[in-house]
């Protein structure tokens, strides 16, 4: 009863008849219907199953790194072209004679120099050309190489 009616019945008296309010029984066809959307939602809002299969992909080298073990001075041009591609090479001078060693390092020290690239001696008779977006960290060998009496 709302406050209208109360307020009303208190001053002109209750209606004979007080109304009663009565559920009905819904129908089989709305109670079907509901039951169709709940199962219809249901499917809707279940995450869809992929089946597709994923595969892993390798990043690009970002640096690469040659390894140049020259035996003539004839071989330095292909070595220079590596420096000019921006490559770090490993150069292992070994297999050479000390003259045509310094030949090779005055040489590759040049197009390094020429990329803005720097050289450095990383063991005996091995050097490390690296281009000018590489770093290079850790103890100056060519340093601890003269304290122990070696002069290239």
């Amino acid at each position: 009863m709302g406050f209208v009616q109360g307020f009303k019945n208190f001053f002109i008296g209750e209606d004979e008849e007080p109304e009663v309010y009565q559920a009905h029984p819904e129908n089989n066809e709305m109670q079907e219907d509901r039951d169709m959307f709940k199962e219809n939602t249901m499917e809707y809002t279940q995450a869809p199953v992929q089946n597709t299969a994923t595969y892993e992909r390798k990043p690009a080298p970002v640096m690469q790194l040659v390894l140049a073990r020259p035996k003539t001075f004839q071989e330095v041009k292909s070595i220079g072209d590596e420096i000019n591609a921006q490559k770090t090479v490993i150069l292992n001078l070994e297999t050479v004679s000390n003259d045509v060693g310094t030949r090779i390092v005055d040489f590759l020290s040049g197009v390094s120099y020429a990329n803005r690239g720097t050289m450095k001696l990383i063991a005996a008779k091995t050097f490390a050309i690296l281009p000018e977006v590489v770093a290079y960290g850790g103890a100056d060998i060519a340093q601890e190489l003269e304290k122990n009496g070696y002069n290239f």
